[in-house]
């Protein structure tokens, strides 16, 4: 049993001084798998100013770039040699499929995603033109607090520690209470890939350990991925004292089918949009938009693939989808499901548990049909493997439903002409939108419009909430001498 007695600080364990812990249990057995002591709000306070001494007095903001790239390198490379075990314990955290998670979500190409992006940003230079010379130089915003979720241990931890301390930043990261092993685990890493003492630190807990950590006067920017209920209360602590803002919420993100698409091309990218790691992704494409001329199609061809999935065992090779988190995630998305019957949708597929599980907090693929968008089932996230098909009768009647949400994180536009998806795309208020495909690609910013947050992640976009604009304006003898060694722009 994995046991987490403390916080990480200062390079290395710290024994709790409170009483109250956190028991973690396995989805798929119900069983206790270990035990996380919850941080108090000395021990927060302790790991703040850690993470503060260590950007004031500890000389990390001045390292050079080429050394903080080099330590994130071989952060990478002891998360790679670890992989099976870490793996090992995020299954049996979460309930995710090992096959599927043995990579960890790729987290050491993220970071190379990482240390390539940094690279391409310019920290100082001139800008000369008719009204002056300044200096321009970029400063890390200071000592940060990230907060991650529960839904990809070890990939989440590496989207705020690796982009904070490449900017120069330090952090106290806070883990999910249901996976707090991936925290404990990046911050050993941390040390022994060469961090400092104090440029990474961790703390364990609930909302008080939340809200103890974002109203700290040293924390000058909260990078959090959550709810949105949580995230607008991050957002009214945070605004009594300024601080920096990143905000992945939640989503409720549609798929446009359109009528020339290739449903066998089509469909596993629905099929992943909809029940990877059991629906509890944020940019879920859960909202499923199609031509009414090919609606009949698609909602038969989605609930053949729902009813093929494996329910199981996490650890077994045949499985294709585990259990929900938690007992009361898994009553939750029942809660939906009830609610979609209720307000006239058609249940074509799944909406139970599965036969032949005596245990684990299953909920069968659940696709509904006959689904008006206003229905609660289409405009509420779910966080669950349940499916809303909707039909549309033209282009912009699709267009208007994918923008009927308060939400805006992802999204999807399928078609056989590319160049039309893209187009159609372009009409859709969403932080990131899909050519024929589900996920995040490549190294651009990802982020979400409207309820789905503020400020982006990834790519050279995503350090930009790391670092504060410094402007020195200089006589003009003293700028001609800077163009010589510094780069103008």
């Amino acid at each position: 049993m994995n046991v987490i007695d403390g916080i990480y600080i200062d390079g290395g364990w710290r024994r709790s001084s409170g009483g109250e812990s956190i028991t973690v249990v396995n989805p798929y057995t119900e069983e206790p798998v270990g035990r996380a002591s919850v941080s108090t709000a000395a021990e927060v306070d302790a790991a703040v100013r850690s993470a503060h001494r260590a950007f004031t007095e500890g000389g990390w903001p001045e390292t050079p770039l080429d050394e903080r790239v080099e330590i994130c390198q071989r952060i990478a490379g002891l998360i790679t040699d670890r992989a099976g075990e870490l793996a090992t314990t995020a299954s049996a955290s979460m309930g995710a499929p090992y096959a599927s998670w043995r990579t960890l979500g790729d987290s050491a190409g993220l970071i190379e995603m990482f240390t390539e992006s940094v690279k391409r940003i310019p920290f100082e230079y001139l800008r000369q033109d008719g009204f002056g010379n300044t200096l321009i130089r970029r400063r890390p915003v200071g000592p940060v607090a990230g907060i991650v979720p529960w839904n990809g241990p070890i990939r989440s931890e590496v989207k705020k520690v690796i982009p904070a301390i490449l900017a120069g930043c330090t952090i106290v990261l806070k883990s999910a209470p249901e996976t707090p092993f991936g925290g404990a685990a990046l911050g050993e890493i941390c040390t022994e890939a060469g961090l400092p003492p104090g440029v990474v630190n961790v703390v364990f807990g609930g909302a008080s350990t939340g809200e103890a950590l974002v109203t700290h006067p040293f924390i000058r920017k909260i990078a959090f991925t959550g709810s949105t209920d949580v995230g607008r209360r991050i957002a009214t602590l945070a605004a009594q004292e300024f601080k920096r803002l990143q905000l992945e919420l939640g989503g409720k993100s549609a798929a446009i089918v359109l009528d020339d698409v290739d449903l066998d091309e089509t469909l596993p990218w629905l099929d992943a949009g909809v029940f990877r790691a059991a629906g509890q992704i944020c940019f879920a494409n859960t909202r499923i938009v199609v031509a009414r001329s090919r609606y009949d199609e698609v909602v038969g061809a989605l609930a053949q693939r729902a009813r093929a999935h494996v329910l199981g065992d996490p650890f077994d090779p045949a499985t294709t989808m585990g259990p929900l988190v938690a007992d009361r995630q898994r009553d939750r998305v029942r809660g939906y499901i009830e609610a979609g019957k209720a307000e006239g949708a058609r249940l074509v597929t799944g909406g139970g548990t599965p036969a032949g599980q005596p245990r684990g907090w299953f909920v069968e693929p659940t696709v509904f049909s006959d689904v008006e968008n206003s229905m609660k089932i289409a405009q509420e996230e779910i966080f669950g493997p349940v499916a809303s098909v909707i039909p549309f009768d033209d282009e912009d009647d699709a267009v208007r439903i994918a923008n009927d949400s308060r939400y805006g994180l992802g999204g999807a536009v399928h078609s056989a002409d590319p160049l039309h998806a893209l187009r159609v795309a372009e009409r859709v208020e969403s932080g990131y939108i899909a050519i024929n495909g589900f996920g995040i690609g490549g190294s651009g910013p990802f982020g979400g419009v409207k309820n789905s947050g503020m400020g982006r992640e990834c790519g050279v976009e995503g350090f930009e909430s790391f670092l504060e604009y410094i402007s020195y304006p200089v006589p003009a003898g003293f700028a001609d001498e800077l163009a010589k060694t510094v780069s103008v722009g």
